[in-house]
């Protein structure tokens, strides 16, 4: 895979508009029916002013990127579960609770074409203002990028490197609510271009601890240029997720439902190729205007489960599906697992080792590794 950067070139895409109208009928609130609802309600205020898709739209995308293999085991938006996997705090700062109290975590997830994506955070519980607090550093780097001209010409390689250097706070307000934020400040050097930015990220989390269900909301990446890479200001890369999750009652096993992208009403790549289908004969079939909607929304949902086993609990195995990730990376009369991620979580002494194995293409998918400690695990007996 080769990543070419045209100097002086800027590429621009065209985007649609799709309107969607939702009616509710139900009467009796349940978590189920606040997660569809809710998106629903989101999708539409506010989808319905942006452009479609995703990609294209904003620069420093790699805030999007999962930073822990546990996340991404679980289709990489895992948001609604308060455990303690301190990574969580970054795509959910009011994940960020008293059980990561000084737990260190190092991240490493080894991207496309030596790409290297990596994040490392360190918790801490200040008992003072009763506020769980990190502080940490994503980052995406490559060195290989080889660099080109609008023609073609290749004047030898370039490299790629951004940071976001965040700081995450959040506080329980009572037994079920507990909210959270985070401050970013994000560096990107492409090229010979350079930009950086400032964003916040906000979230709400509603924990039943009797019926052990967890509910999520969480806007990501609101913030601003404070310098471009050009003349033009490029957007952030914002995001609107909310998600379900819960344990079952007899078995040690917690499912996750999260709807994501909901700023955007429509994140469908439409490719022509893509949208019709022959057959034996060369008869052009196209796709059904239902079909297409059907097909949009779901791309809105990714879907996790976790089985915890052991006495303790201390070896998982995880499995997720990603549908957008799926069906933007599909490759036409090919059949691949695209979108499906898995992994396995273990204890060792006083870490805590996490695997993970996301597939994207038919070409392949990405390896990542996690290991978590706790700094008072190494004072006292004090569990992570």
């Amino acid at each position: 895979m080769e990543f070419v950067i045209p100097f002086g070139k800027r590429i621009r895409f065209n985007y649609f508009k799709h309107t969607t109208t939702f009616k509710m009928r139900f009467i009796k609130w349940t978590p189920m029916k606040i997660v569809v609802i809710s998106s629903a309600l989101i999708f539409q205020v506010i989808g319905n002013s942006l452009f479609g898709q995703t990609g294209g739209q904003s620069s420093f995308l790699f805030l999007n990127l999962s930073p822990s293999a546990r996340n991404t085991a679980l289709g990489s938006y895992a948001i609604s579960w308060p455990g303690s996997d301190p990574t969580s705090a970054y795509i959910n700062p009011s994940l960020l609770n008293d059980k990561m109290n000084t737990a260190i975590s190092f991240n490493h997830q080894f991207y496309f074409d030596g790409i290297d994506v990596g994040h490392v955070s360190y918790s801490q519980l200040i008992k003072k203002w009763n506020i769980n607090a990190q502080a940490g550093v994503q980052y995406i780097s490559s060195d290989k990028i080889i660099a080109a001209d609008d023609i073609g010409n290749i004047y030898g390689t370039t490299d790629a490197n951004e940071l976001d250097f965040f700081v995450v706070g959040s506080r329980k307000f009572n037994d079920r609510i507990t909210l959270g934020a985070s401050i970013h400040y994000i560096n990107s050097h492409l090229g010979l271009f350079s930009s950086n930015a400032l964003a916040g990220s906000f979230s709400g989390l509603y924990f039943n601890p009797e019926k052990n269900y967890g509910l999520s909301l969480v806007l990501r990446n609101l913030g601003v240029v404070l310098d471009a890479y050009d003349i033009e200001k490029e957007k952030l890369p914002l995001t609107v997720e909310l998600g379900f999750s819960k344990r079952l009652l007899h078995l040690p096993f917690i499912y996750y439902i999260t709807a994501h992208h909901l700023e955007t009403g429509n994140v469908r790549y439409d490719d022509p190729n893509l949208n019709s289908n022959s057959d034996i004969f060369g008869n052009v079939k196209e796709k059904s205007a239902f079909t297409k909607w059907t097909n949009n929304v779901l791309r809105h949902f990714s879907l996790g489960g976790e089985m915890l086993l052991g006495k303790k609990e201390q070896f998982n195995l995880r499995l997720g599906y990603n549908h957008l990730r799926k069906k933007d990376l599909s490759v036409a009369d090919y059949t691949t697992f695209g979108g499906l991620s898995y992994g396995i979580g273990f204890k060792i002494y006083k870490f805590k080792i996490d695997y993970s194995y996301a597939k994207y293409h038919i070409a392949g998918g990405t390896n990542q590794f996690s290991i978590t400690t706790s700094i008072n695990s190494f004072l006292k007996n004090t569990k992570l």
